[in-house]
């Protein structure tokens, strides 16, 4: 016979079990176990209904994470023109300014109101997902537990998006070259992907975040460490809402967004809190920083640094990097490992200049002697991403039908394409065009043996350049993004069929300064650049020790 036990007398027996002492030795299991305490108690439906409103939450989160730079707006100005009229930087709800904390998400769902495509597939919130989530939160209490993890001087907080390499093992392609060639004391962490996590995974020393984020959402859902927004702030919200609407013709909830956040953040701060004063870590490393400002500010509160590492394009219309002039963001990392110089050049970092560091990007350096053996064809490659997916594939199309263009047409997916391209773009799929939509062969092989590429705002479109590929800009709003190689005469802007044509038939093509891009020997440049950063936060804590004890 199963006990019915309603959601206030749930909340009070929490609260009781939240106020008593713990011993520090227990600190590692008492969320985790004070939760599940409360699953015990409820029925298997009761228990399923709340997973089904965590998951809606974690689906959000998780699109938040992925989106990288494929969720942007072009007219920067007028946004930035709304931010500074209606002072929005300045609002803050019990000293947290929270305007930092939802910009990124309000950007996207501007973005996707205006018919921007969808960057990355999420989770369907069906009944099988909602138990894949129970089972991966009661899993991650015993198997990779964050606080089993012990001291590190180094906490990495890697890419769930992990890449299958040809050694068969799953790697997280900006920490691994690191974890593999470094000899840091360091310990590494990643969210879930979809609801899973890719094995075997080439990290060593790795621990997941379920027991974290997942404990956290089920407190909100509980009504638990609710946040108070006073009338004055939601009237303010409401009035951006009101000039979004006006400018952008997009409806964003922005009460709802700020709530959200603010409560997910009361749920985990003390969670991030408990986690670092169980590894002390010297220095945090993060590969995204938007969507983890509350990690961020547990180490801000902490005095840990948070070093951030280049993951993809850094342009000015990028709202995770991009600020106005005389505005910062509180909870952003204190210093940013950049590719090269090129990405420091363009957009207003809210650092120092001298905490923005050109160190390289490791993986690309590895695999660019991987498949110097490859015969390069007379091959077009086509680079898709979500957001662009459906213009790009129909221009596609119209190349690969045009008896005037001798290449073989090759169209490669982004992997958060894979398993909907079929109904997203039908004529794709009906087509003769080979495409790409798994991960062999290997992007960079595809480079290796192609002679030319197409692109709009990708990541991977640069990284071409470095298998001196001749390049071309597909014209759509999105192309922005890529201008400064058009800028540069290293690639050509082209929107229709006889442009490309013209392109292909001419033998100019600009010269690319790799190392301006990608800064060469990476690894031995970031090892050193962050255990600078950590005898340097030695000292800093040094320092705060020996004044807090001359105080006493």
């Amino acid at each position: 016979m199963t006990t019915q036990i309603t959601r206030h007398q749930l909340v009070i027996a929490y609260q009781n079990i939240s106020s008593a002492e713990t011993q520090p030795e227990l600190v590692a299991t008492v969320s985790y176990g004070r939760t599940v305490l409360l699953v015990l108690c409820i029925s298997v439906n009761q228990i399923l209904q709340e997973f089904v409103n965590v998951q809606k939450i974690l689906n959000i989160y998780i699109h938040e994470m992925e989106i990288s730079g494929s969720w942007m707006i072009s007219d920067r100005e007028t946004f930035e023109r709304i931010e500074a009229d209606l002072d929005l930087f300045s609002i803050k709800v019990d000293s947290v300014p929270v305007w930092e904390r939802v910009r990124f998400g309000v950007v996207r769902a501007i973005a996707t109101q205006r018919g921007q495509g969808q960057a990355h597939t999420g989770i369907d919130s069906d009944f099988s997902d909602y138990l894949r989530g129970v089972g991966l939160w009661l899993r991650n209490a015993i198997y990779r537990n964050p606080y089993f993890a012990g001291e590190h001087d180094f906490l990495f907080f890697g890419h769930s998006r992990r890449k299958l390499e040809d050694d068969g093992y799953w790697w997280d392609i900006y920490c691994d070259p690191i974890h593999e060639h470094g000899d840091l004391n360091d310990v590494h962490f990643e969210s879930h992907y979809l609801l899973s996590h890719r094995t075997p995974a080439k990290t060593d020393n790795l621990r997941y975040f379920e027991l974290i984020q997942f404990t956290g959402t089920l407190q909100q859902k509980l009504g638990l460490r609710k946040p108070n927004i006073p009338e004055e702030i939601i009237n303010r919200l409401r009035e951006a809402e009101m000039a979004i609407h006006e400018q952008f013709d997009a409806d964003v909830d922005l009460v709802t967004k700020v709530r959200n956040n603010l409560h997910a953040r009361k749920a985990t701060l003390p969670l991030y809190e408990r986690l670092l004063e169980r590894i002390d870590p010297k220095v945090v490393v993060v590969v995204v920083s938007y969507g983890n400002e509350t990690l961020i500010e547990a180490c801000k509160r902490k005095g840990v640094p948070v070093v951030e590492l280049q993951h993809g394009v850094i342009y000015d219309s990028h709202y995770g990097y991009s600020y106005p002039e005389d505005e910062t963001k509180y909870a952003f990392p204190d210093y940013l490992l950049t590719f090269g110089k090129f990405w420091n050049e363009n957009v207003r970092i809210p650092l120092p200049d001298d905490h923005v560091i050109p160190v390289g990007y490791p993986y690309l350096e590895e695999r660019l002697n991987a498949y110097t053996d490859v015969e390069r064809i007379r091959q077009l490659l086509f680079i898709s991403q979500g957001s662009i997916g459906e213009e790009l594939s129909r221009f596609a199309l119209k190349i690969y039908d045009d008896d005037r263009i001798d290449y073989e047409i090759v169209y490669k997916l982004h992997p958060g394409e894979y398993d909907r391209w079929k109904d997203e773009y039908p004529w794709l799929a009906e087509s003769n065009v080979q495409v790409i939509d798994g991960p062999e062969p290997p992007l960079y092989r595809l480079f290796a043996e192609s002679t030319a590429q197409v692109g709009v705002g990708s990541t991977a479109v640069y990284e071409g350049l470095c298998f001196d590929l001749n390049t071309f800009v597909f014209d759509t709003d999105r192309s922005y993004v890529l201008q400064p190689l058009v800028d540069d005469g290293v690639a050509s802007s082209i929107d229709t069929v006889d442009e490309l044509i013209t392109e292909l038939q001419s033998s100019e093509s600009g010269s690319f300064d790799r190392e301006r891009f990608f800064r060469s020997d990476s690894v031995v440049n970031i090892i050193e650049v962050l255990e600078s950063i950590k005898e340097e936060s030695v000292w800093v804590q040094l320092n705060q020790l020996i004044e807090q004890n001359s105080s006493h």
